[in-house]
């Protein structure tokens, strides 16, 4: 359990290094939907220290639990605006319905969205990416909701770009197996 839970830290620490230049040195309001084992969590509040995490649920392995605020993973508690900057880092795709979902968070984000996410272009690689999450949250003991809707493919990013009136500032796309794992950076269109 050890080395999977080392992996886990290594590749939050990867993304964490990516996600940083777009926290701004300014102290704002973040919130982090989705914490896992909390290595990223903690990370992201050294640096900006007025954090809120949100999950459905604490693993016992979990480094900040004293620090995760519980919700129904369908209606963040918060007013619109109230964060300057959200964050989810490859959490979208476990939460049902996540493209209506998706909508409570421009809702509640001011200024920018932070993604990390798997996506695919083709049914094969979606086969293979479901089937890999499932079998790393398995080996990390950790259950997994999977929704097969839930899963994005590079086109579907389009939608939610135009869906929300987003903005795509920036795109950090690499290969991993057969599908992909992106840093998408959007910002709130101003009409």
């Amino acid at each position: 359990m050890n080395s999977i839970i080392n992996t886990f830290k290594k590749r939050e620490k990867y993304w964490f290094d990516k996600i940083a230049p777009f926290l701004g040195e300014e102290t704002v309001q973040i919130l982090k939907i989705g914490n896992g084992f909390g290595y990223m969590s903690e990370m992201i509040s050294g640096i900006q220290p007025l954090l809120k995490i949100l999950d459905i649920s604490i693993f016992k392995e979990t480094i900040n639990k004293d620090k995760v605020q519980l919700y129904d993973g369908r209606n963040i508690p918060f007013e619109d605006n109230s964060f300057n900057i959200s964050i989810l880092n490859l959490t979208l795709h476990h939460i049902p319905n996540n493209l209506e979902y998706f909508k409570e968070v421009v809702r509640v984000t001011k200024n920018k969205i932070i993604l990390v996410e798997e996506t695919y272009d083709n049914l094969l690689q979606k086969v293979h990416l479901i089937f890999r999450d499932w079998f790393v949250n398995y080996k990390a003991g950790r259950s997994s909701r999977l929704f097969w809707s839930s899963y994005f493919s590079k086109k579907m990013i389009k939608q939610l770009i135009s869906e929300n009136n987003l903005i795509l500032t920036y795109r950090y796309s690499e290969k991993h197996h057969s599908y992909y794992k992106e840093l998408l950076v959007f910002e709130r269109s101003i009409l």
